[in-house]
């Protein structure tokens, strides 16, 4: 780390921040490197409904699906396939299991680390193999009927880059909702495949929300991002300009619904982009525009905000993060918080305290490290807006 990054990190976020940011590192990227799918495939085995949905995601994603024929070089998806002792899969094969009872997990296994990927459509199974052995970056889920398996389907050739990052057709992935009376959807973004994240949300139980399957990439905070501008373009096609937006690791208090509502009442009558349930990264540059008591909550108006964990998000932030963009930035790219936050004019509220936080027990998806990275942040954060409000209630006390 260098010196001018060690002080800007001790100045942002505390001692805490940096030991944090030394005891839980970001985790190593890379770790699936899958052939190109190539640009004919063959589909063999299985059901005939689900070889119809499997040529059609296929033909979307610009594949002609033939033929198999021998000698030919080109990406092979067997549905339910043989995993004998005589049977070989090499990197351009793909398994697609759908049978709950099929072959034993050990043949799974051993076939399935020689081949390129394996879909599984059993999520007890899934949860076995991962356990087993079976590598998390090569295994996919793919759960719900014919519509869930195209869905795993698609999502299995995003993360194999059969289809660019800024080519996601987001009616592909965001599932149809309902909306209440105030036409404000609420939805989540989970990866199926990291079962206690999912297990960890629901539990909660919070309402109304939607669970919008997320995108696997290499780094994750694409996937992250993809989904995300996936779940806005969605609202805005269906003439949505409001919408509630968080991650499946939000934790949320038993008053939550309750303030949320005086938070809902509040925003009715200002003007604002954004509403940050949590700023995770309060530091430098931040400036508290304005402070002001409602209902016994203190909101501070802001011109940045960090974070995806918790926002609500009026029609100008909706359109912002519907056109996040991965080859905007010369395919190095940029995290779709901070594609957000440097939104020129941008107007965000807040609370104080924070209307939600984040569990520390969980593990981020997006960069890999454990969740307690974040405590010095969002603790720092916290700090910060304190010290701004105060500074901005003098200010106006003094004027008076």
């Amino acid at each position: 780390m260098r010196i001018i990054r060690i002080s800007e990190i001790l100045h942002d976020e505390g001692v805490t921040g940096l030991y944090s940011r030394l005891r839980f590192p970001k985790a190593a990227s890379g770790g699936w490197s899958p052939s190109p799918i190539t640009p004919e495939v063959s589909v063999t085995g299985g059901r005939p409904d689900l070889q119809d949905r499997l040529r059609c995601v296929l033909r979307r994603a610009g594949r002609q699906v033939i033929r198999d024929r021998r000698g030919h070089e080109l990406t092979r998806f067997h549905i339910d396939p043989a995993l004998g002792p005589f049977e070989s899969y090499g990197s351009n094969d793909i398994l697609v299991l759908s049978r709950k009872a099929g072959p034993h997990l050990d043949q799974i296994v051993q076939h399935g680390k020689s081949a390129q990927a394996v879909v599984e459509m059993c999520p007890e199974r899934y949860q076995k193999l991962a356990a087993a052995g079976m590598g998390r970056d090569r295994l996919f889920l793919a759960v719900g009927g014919l519509d869930g398996f195209a869905l795993g389907i698609y999502r299995f050739l995003l993360a194999a880059r059969a289809v660019e990052p800024d080519a996601v057709d987001w009616r592909s992935m965001v599932p149809d909702f309902q909306v209440g009376h105030d036409r404000m959807p609420r939805l989540c973004l989970s990866l199926g495949e990291v079962k206690f994240r999912r297990q960890f949300f629901l539990q909660q139980g919070p309402r109304g929300f939607v669970i919008c399957d997320g995108l696997r990439q290499d780094p994750g905070w694409i996937g992250a991002a993809m989904g995300y501008r996936a779940m806005a373009q969605a609202c805005l096609a269906r003439g949505i300009g409001q919408a509630i937006f968080c991650e499946d690791d939000v934790e949320i208090a038993p008053d939550f619904e309750i303030r949320l509502e005086k938070v809902m009442a509040y925003l009715k009558s200002r003007d604002w982009d954004v509403f940050s349930g949590l700023s995770t990264h309060v530091r430098q540059g931040y400036h508290a525009e304005q402070v002001e008591s409602f209902r016994g909550e203190t909101f501070l108006h802001l011109n940045r905000t960090t974070g995806m964990v918790f926002n609500i998000v009026n029609r100008r932030a909706l359109e912002r993060l519907a056109a996040w963009r991965y080859d905007e930035h010369g395919r190095q790219g940029i995290t779709i918080d901070a594609h957000l936050e440097s939104m020129p004019g941008l107007r965000a509220v807040t609370t104080m305290p924070f209307l939600v936080d984040h569990c520390d027990a969980l593990s981020s998806t997006a960069w890999g490290f454990s969740n307690r990275r974040y405590r010095g942040m969002i603790t720092n954060s916290q700090q910060r807006l304190a010290q701004m409000a105060a500074a901005r209630l003098g200010d106006a006390t003094a004027a008076i």
